[in-house]
């Protein structure tokens, strides 16, 4: 009878709505947020207990020393007993200027969470380079701002710089840390190697350029079907590998619109086939019956001269050729004399001024000089198709995708009317293709915005839900998910409201 009761009442009560089992979700993730940062600040409360200063007293009880015997006996205890073969030893877990840890401690703590020796020591490791070397990012912790994966992240690259590097990349990042992409962090870290450690910098630029490599396998094949390709590896300076990298999409995407069934990954290496034969583009806008007839006639015509075009951001003394190539500058963050760094927008990379003039001193080397294009003109067509003048502007004020979390760079995605665009022959306003107007989208989430999503089972009746957003400043956008989540995207990255 009761068991029939029960049965009764599964059936008669309906599944909670979608929207609030979503927010159900969001909370459990919050507390499984928390509880990761409860644990890493106790695994910081661990080492804390387990530096050389916390263990010398213990070593005044093992060895019989008062407190106030001299404290050159106590050292020799110290050494004593670590020198024995089998004996605890201290690690260097994190940075310059984190204490050292005891291996023993780093032993215990990793049994009592279930993990292999290794990755315990990894994560207290992690622990004590956040908690000494990145005090500002550490308070955030505190504080409940900042996810513990998103510090991991930080304290995995920052290890290796040095103690005032470290201090640079903390003051920078602080404040971004919760949002900030791991490119941005990257960037950030290899900046600050370079300013503060200029001469490890031009080691390993030199270093790079003795070790540039192509490597192919031309050894005999394990098997005759696999004989038929061969293995490609290699270390290219960048400029050349910007203009590859071009060159083979170009002849790729040709390939495609001359009616290749061939994946994109195919056609990229049939493109190498085409450059070595001496084909930078394939001319497909004539009547030829095949693309290798096009190959064959392009053979035939001059090669173009090298083109490098580059959007690069040079200091004013980098500029000043009285100087010369290698001149040092006072940098204005370590106040000593480093580099001259640049950075190119095309990969958002950063590189030294010299790298950039031995590009530009390639015999043959076209160079196209970009005029700077101020943000702040507002420019609007009346068509639905987008001018490259504003295409280029919109792009430049949003280097990313402006979806919630997404880091997909601009450059090769679409362009999003953020109201829909109405023809004028129907009553449409003017000027609707506007550089205030457009948004980045990457396909994927343009599919998303554009599509509304599909509506649960257990909410039939329910009208079709999609993407929403607005934009605040020409830098900010405001969007609201389909169960009413809003998310806040902004050039440090996505705030959830």
């Amino acid at each position: 009878m009761a068991l029939g009761h029960q049965d009764h009442s599964a059936q008669d009560s309906a599944p909670a709505p979608t929207g609030d089992l979503l927010t159900s979700i969001r909370d459990l993730d919050k507390a499984a947020d928390q509880a990761d940062r409860d644990r890493f600040i106790a695994i910081a409360e661990w080492a804390d207990r387990h530096t050389t200063g916390a263990l010398l007293p213990d070593l005044y009880g093992t060895f019989g020393l008062p407190d106030d015997d001299a404290h050159t006996e106590a050292e020799n205890a110290w050494v004593s007993r670590f020198g024995m073969p089998g004996a605890d030893t201290m690690l260097e877990l994190a940075g310059p200027g984190a204490p050292e840890i005891s291996e023993f401690a780093v032993i215990e703590l990793a049994a009592a969470l279930g993990r292999s020796t290794d990755s315990g020591r990894m994560l207290l490791s992690d622990a004590v380079e956040a908690r000494y070397r990145l005090p500002k990012i550490w308070q955030r912790l505190l504080d409940g701002q900042v996810q513990v994966w998103r510090i991991r992240r930080v304290t995995d690259l920052t290890r290796s710089l040095t103690a005032e590097a470290a201090a640079f990349v903390d003051a920078h990042l602080a404040h971004v840390v919760h949002t900030a992409s791991f490119t941005t962090v990257k960037r950030l870290v290899a900046e600050a190697a370079a300013r503060f450690d200029p001469e490890t910098a031009e080691m390993e630029e030199v270093d790079t350029a003795a070790t540039l490599h192509v490597t192919l396998d031309l050894t005999t094949a394990w098997s005759i079907g696999t004989a038929n390709g061969v293995h490609l590896s290699g270390l290219l300076d960048r400029a050349d590998a910007e203009e590859l990298e071009h060159a083979i999409r170009t002849i790729a995407d040709q390939l495609a619109a001359a009616g290749s069934t061939d994946s994109l990954d195919v056609r990229r290496a049939k493109a190498l086939g085409y450059l070595s034969r001496g084909d930078l583009t394939l001319d497909l806008t004539t009547e030829a019956s095949s693309v290798e007839e096009a190959r064959q006639r392009r053979l035939e015509t001059t090669k173009p001269t090298r083109q490098v075009v580059l959007h690069i951001h040079l200091s004013e003394a980098a500029l000043r050729g009285n100087e010369g190539p290698g001149t040092p500058e006072v940098d204005p963050d370590t106040g000593k004399l480093g580099l001259h760094l640049a950075r190119v927008e095309n990969h958002h990379q950063t590189l030294t001024a010299d790298a950039v003039r031995d590009w530009l001193a390639v015999p043959g080397t076209q160079i196209t000089v970009k005029p700077v294009i101020d943000l702040h003109d507002q420019i609007a067509v009346d068509a639905y198709e987008i001018p490259d003048r504003i295409s280029q502007r919109v792009r430049l004020k949003r280097p990313t995708c402006v979806f919630p979390h997404c880091t997909r760079t601009s450059a090769r995605v679409d362009l999003d009317h953020i109201d829909e665009y109405v023809p004028p022959d129907q009553g449409g306003p003017p000027g609707q293709t506007a550089t205030d107007r457009l948004a980045p989208l990457c396909r994927r989430h343009h599919r998303a915005k554009t599509h509304p999503s599909p509506v649960p089972s257990n909410e039939a009746g329910s009208t079709s839900i999609a993407w929403d957003y607005e934009q605040l400043t020409p830098t900010t956008w405001l969007w609201t998910s389909p169960h009413d989540i809003r998310y806040l995207v902004h050039p440090d990255g996505t705030t959830t409201l």
